[in-house]
């Protein structure tokens, strides 16, 4: 069996809480920065070209400066401490954003579409407004994919680095803005070359469906996580991994139930031990489970003991959550 059970555990290696907030609300920052110089250049070109692309990139953009913008604010709340009023933080907050980030560029996708169904409309019917400089346009937009790519691949860090949903939703949106520079690059190449003055406003009712189907994901996960949606299995499954190689002394592990408030994880789960245990081996072993998942994931932790009692597993195995089994008995009580 694995011995001996510390008394005092190691100390937590995770980021200094003031760093963590910091460099999350940084890339927030930079990412707003980032869109704010795109949103600007692109409002330039659509008063310049009139184009309905330019314009949906514009939009998209201008949204991307408000959700960064205030996702560094978000960010700063929801990382703050538990307190009396909010036991368990203030992590959902993220979520909101996330939702509320979702919203918006759903609802930009419908205004844009209105309008390029107004203005293929009007162009069906002879009233042509040619667009102007496509070509040097169509450079711009590739230069703007790039920096969206840029966005992208440090927001992904840092979401990652900081497990900030907030982060995450907004790189999802900048991911969706690479596609859109590119596809808009590609779309007044092809009104150059065949002077199709229609395609302008269908091409940017297509991508503003593509944007609004992202948009639509972002409320869905967000929705998830405010609802305590239950983990991915494979995370969980790299709990019980740990949990396993803790102490072979621990049976099984079932009612494992997992949910996601923000960037923190919350675990609570029964495990199954030898009945002949005395109570100090019990509590030793449940709290360095506690501090070994608590350590990896970040997560808080409830552990609950139970004996091996047929009867008392079968008791608390009615409610839902995870059940798999560890190590035999026969082994822990050939080790007792």
């Amino acid at each position: 069996m694995t011995q001996p059970f510390p008394h005092q555990h190691p100390p937590v290696q995770v980021a200094d809480g003031h760093q963590e907030i910091n460099g999350a609300r940084n890339a927030a920052i930079w990412a707003a920065a980032g869109a704010g110089l795109l949103a600007v250049c692109k409002l330039i070109l659509f008063f310049v070209t009139g184009s309905m692309v330019v314009a949906l990139s514009a939009w998209d953009s201008a949204l991307d400066v408000c959700v960064s913008t205030l996702n560094q604010k978000v960010i700063h709340f929801a990382r703050q401490k538990p307190d009396s009023n909010h036991p368990y933080g203030h992590g959902k907050a993220e979520s909101i954003a996330a939702l509320a980030q979702g919203g918006l560029i759903l609802g930009g996708a419908v205004l844009i579409i209105f309008s390029s169904g107004q203005k293929l409309w009007e162009t069906l019917r002879g009233k042509i407004e040619v667009i102007e400089h496509p070509w040097p346009t169509a450079g711009f937009f590739v230069a703007a994919a790039l920096a969206s790519v840029a966005i992208t691949a440090g927001l992904q860090k840092s979401s990652q680095k900081y497990n900030s949903p907030a982060l995450k939703a907004d790189s999802e949106h900048y991911r969706t803005d690479v596609a859109a520079n590119l596809a808009s690059a590609a779309s007044l190449a092809a009104i150059a070359l065949t002077d199709i003055q229609w395609l302008d406003p269908l091409i940017a009712a297509v991508f503003s469906i593509l944007i609004g189907r992202g948009g639509y994901k972002l409320v869905s996960s967000s929705v998830d996580d405010l609802l305590d949606h239950d983990l991915p299995d494979d995370l969980k499954e790299d709990v019980l991994k740990a949990i396993s190689a803790c102490n072979d002394q621990v049976i099984d592990v079932h009612n494992f139930r997992g949910r996601r408030s923000g960037h923190k994880y919350f675990f609570d789960l029964h495990i199954t031990l030898p009945a002949h245990l005395d109570f100090r081996t019990v509590h030793e072993i449940s709290e360095l489970i506690e501090h070994t998942v608590e350590n990896k994931f970040g997560a808080d932790v409830v552990v609950h003991v139970d004996p091996a009692d047929e009867e008392n597993l079968s008791k608390s195995r009615t409610t839902p959550g995870m059940h798999r089994h560890l190590h035999p008995p026969e082994k822990n009580q050939a080790g007792s």
